[in-house]
């Protein structure tokens, strides 16, 4: 079986969290079968996780939690997913960084993709969650 560590391409998704990406170039073509993504399953705030309609702040949120993100950019050795596809994952298994617009973009290989996905509507609102750690 596979080792499915946290590690892409060598590098430890610690080391990079929230680390901008630089402002003066734009990612244009990615390698391999690496991809790029971005949360959808990001509340309005920026900062929450929507979870079955209910919003949850980062901090009560596991960092293995699964994500949900839609492919940006695609490496020409990806043969499952495609840009614009939803995808769903392990939340530690990605590179995290931040891109000029203030958007989470994370690169990951197609490999640690475990499905595509579409959301279910139901029509119902969504509740808030508020941290009870804070006071």
């Amino acid at each position: 079986m596979a080792n499915l560590g946290a590690e892409v391409h060598g590098i430890a998704p610690e080391d990079y969290k929230d680390v901008p990406l630089p402002e003066d170039y734009e990612i244009v073509e990615l390698l391999s079968n690496v991809i790029a993504v971005e949360y959808v399953d990001v509340a309005s705030d920026g900062k929450s996780i929507m979870r079955n309609g209910i919003i949850l702040p980062n901090q009560v949120i596991d960092h293995r939690a699964w994500r949900v993100a839609k492919v940006t950019l695609a490496g020409p050795g990806c043969k499952q997913v495609k840009v614009g596809d939803v995808v769903i994952f392990p939340g530690d298994r990605g590179l995290q960084s931040i891109q000029k617009n203030g958007k989470m973009l994370v690169f990951l290989s197609e490999d640690r993709i475990f499905g595509i996905c579409k959301p279910i509507k139901d029509g119902s609102e969504a509740k808030v969650v508020k941290d009870k750690k804070k006071k």
